[in-house]
């Protein structure tokens, strides 16, 4: 009976950890060092391909996030802690562009506002994830 209940105990405290583990699947959230250096270029955003848009982001410095949304410049600032990542959209330029580009860029936009986590998987690729399936996906420039 004792050893039933020791395996009953053990099995709900595994259970716990697994379900309190980082949403992005990963037990560590990306650090500002690794998001620090050359450019990240967007590959994918929502699951879908960005295809020839030039979509960029730039961590030059902690807490501090600039790049090209497919059309215009945006600066943003960041924060990051172990649990969580929010990206606050602060300024984009006004240029106008044609309708594919201006779509893809607004998604971009709205798609950073709403990233909660991010990591760096197996093939060295940034991760960003928010609610509802948000996703973006970029590789370093080279």
């Amino acid at each position: 009976m004792q050893t039933l209940k020791l395996s009953l105990l053990a099995g709900a405290a595994l259970t716990l950890a697994a379900c309190s583990s980082h949403p992005t699947g990963t037990d560590t959230m990306v650090t500002s060092e690794q998001l620090q250096g050359s450019a990240w270029q967007v590959q994918r955003l929502n699951g879908d391909h960005v295809g020839d848009a030039l979509i960029t982001l730039n961590f030059h410095e902690p807490g501090r996030l600039a790049g090209k949304a497919a059309c215009n410049n945006y600066m943003a600032s960041y924060t990051l802690d172990e649990d969580t990542f929010t990206v606050k959209t602060g300024g984009v330029t006004m240029m106008a562009c044609p309708q594919p580009l201006m779509t893809l860029e607004q998604q971009f936009l709205t798609a950073l506002e709403e990233v909660t986590a991010g990591d760096i998987n197996e093939d060295g690729q940034l991760v960003l994830r928010g609610a509802d399936q948000v996703q973006i996906e970029a590789t370093r420039q080279p």
